[in-house]
């Protein structure tokens, strides 16, 4: 049963460092002015326009990593419920056959 607690510890760690992504993440990458969004004209609009974009595309990766993080967490408390009950199986299983254990 240990395998169980373990991995379920190791899923917590990784949906940890997930959710610890997922909050970075955001302010990755370059600014506006990498864009050209301070430029003049039709330029700087097309600047902040990809700029909005690469945004965009940010905030969805880190949502993503989120709710990744999130069915982790789920995972590794499942592993915990299972280990309990394998746990409460095997001793049920030897207080009826103490002789057999």
């Amino acid at each position: 049963m240990d395998g169980l607690r373990d991995l379920a510890g190791r899923l917590d760690v990784t949906g940890g460092s997930l959710a610890d992504l997922a909050r970075r993440l955001r302010y990755a990458g370059p600014d506006e002015a990498a864009f050209g969004a301070d430029g003049p004209g039709r330029l700087g609009e097309v600047g902040g326009i990809l700029h909005r974009q690469w945004s965009a595309a940010l905030d969805n990766r880190a949502r993503e990593l989120l709710a990744t993080a999130e069915r982790l967490a789920d995972t590794g408390t499942a592993l915990r419920i299972a280990e309990a009950a394998y746990a409460d199986s095997d001793a049920a299983a030897h207080h009826r056959r103490p002789e057999e254990a």
